[in-house]
């Protein structure tokens, strides 16, 4: 699974982000280019279109539900079966996201939990931005209930990748809103 929280968990708020990082926007793009990726419906509908250069899977329960450039799926484990059944070699990627797997969780909440419930991811990356983004969301009149928080991570479960993650404690150069780094964890 792939993500970005601001440093107190969460991922946005009714339906789409509360930042603007173009930095953390490329290297997601990186990790998941040529992949497939699966997601929530809205989630879909919070993206200007499909992501290119992925097979998008789209999570719904709606039998004739349709938007060009995504395939549906009525449950996470067939939407991975989707999203895997477009990955062709070769893979497109350049340097460390050549480590990373080709099928991925990119959201929203409900769907993270879902496949962490499940025991289903073995990798998260996640990017963690260098912002409370909970004031962004009062000051758009947000509701707290609207807030949309990140899979916990135990590290009785997971183990933080020194290879593929920045150093505890650092920070990439801010882009857009904040400064950011990446954590990989990796199950145990």
């Amino acid at each position: 699974m792939i993500w970005a929280q601001d440093t107190t968990g969460l991922l946005g708020a009714d339906g789409g982000m509360l930042w603007r990082v173009p930095a953390d926007f490329q290297h997601f793009r990186a990790a998941t280019l040529g992949c497939g990726v699966v997601m929530g419906r809205r989630t879909w509908e919070s993206l200007p279109g499909p992501l290119t250069g992925r097979r998008n899977v789209v999570l719904t329960s709606r039998a004739s539900w349709h938007a060009e450039g995504a395939r549906p799926a009525p449950s996470l484990r067939s939407g991975l079966a989707t999203a895997a059944a477009g990955v062709r070699a070769p893979d497109p990627r350049e340097g460390h996201a050549r480590d990373l797997p080709r099928l991925w969780v990119i959201g929203g909440g409900s769907v993270y939990e879902q496949a962490m419930g499940a025991g289903l991811p073995d990798i998260l990356v996640v990017s963690v931005l260098d912002l409370d983004a909970r004031s962004r969301a009062r000051e758009q009149g947000l509701p707290e209930n609207s807030l949309v928080r990140a899979p916990g991570i135990s590290t009785e479960e997971w183990r933080l990748d020194p290879v593929h993650s920045d150093p505890p404690g650092t920070w990439r150069e801010r882009s857009g809103d904040a400064r950011w780094r990446v954590e990989t964890w990796r199950h145990r």
